[in-house]
């Protein structure tokens, strides 16, 4: 028989009383916690090795592990599709100050919080994962967009797509509103019931978009969800 190594971590859980007044007489005040220098090493959004124990975090508010206090809203630790509490809600602020996000603070990371991982990775130029990491954090919201809002400084109001980072920038009032990440052609070739073969390409230079379609508009080659053309194809 395989033997079992069970780990079991001694947690002090701190809840408000409905009447502090009726806590105070009932219960002795609590020792006071002194801080750590001991930083929790998260394993993943919900497991932390905290002053040598592991610890499984199930909710929003602080634990006391020995000396250490965790607040999972604060701590910085690695995050990924499908979590949810208070790390993502962090997350998703922290997003919407890099204009990738704005979707609500809902506290869960799902196709919306994800896409937007993917549009931060991009603009700062890193791998284009949509699970966000330790170093992710350290990023401050400082990214500098003079290049592309110098290109046409007389058009307050325009759409420009960056096809090397693959992002779009919304700019209204000559300021960067929105970043949205993009998949432009990747010079494959394809066949088309129109020309034959082609080759999948997306046009340089300027245009002005000049249809737009409210709803769904599905060909043979798929579906686009309210799409906007600035090509006849």
């Amino acid at each position: 028989m395989v033997p079992t190594l069970i780990l079991i971590a001694a947690l002090s859980l701190v809840s408000p009383a409905p009447d502090p007044g009726a806590a105070d007489a009932d219960v002795p005040p609590p020792p006071p916690v002194h801080s750590s220098d001991t930083t929790p090493r998260w394993l993943s959004p919900s497991y932390a090795a905290v002053d040598g124990a592991m610890v499984h975090f199930t909710g929003d508010r602080p634990v006391i592990v020995e000396r250490t206090v965790v607040d999972p809203a604060l701590a910085d630790a690695p995050v990924g599709p499908g979590a949810h509490g208070a790390i993502v809600r962090r997350l998703q602020d922290r997003l919407r100050e890099f204009e990738v996000y704005r979707g609500a603070s809902d506290g869960i990371y799902g196709r919306e919080t994800a896409a937007s991982v993917v549009a931060f990775h991009k603009l700062i130029g890193a791998k284009r994962t949509n699970r966000w990491t330790l170093d992710d954090w350290a990023v401050e919201p400082t990214i500098d967009n003079q290049a592309i809002l110098a290109r046409h400084p007389s058009q307050a109001d325009r759409v420009e797509v960056d096809i090397t980072r693959q992002l779009l920038f919304v700019i209204r009032d000559n300021s960067v509103a929105a970043i949205v990440p993009v998949s432009t052609g990747n010079g494959e070739v394809y066949w088309s019931q129109n020309s034959g073969n082609v080759r999948a390409t997306t046009p340089r230079g300027n245009f002005r978009l000049f249809r737009h379609i409210p709803g769904w508009r599905v060909n043979y080659l798929g579906g686009l969800y309210k799409p906007w053309y600035f090509t006849p194809y």
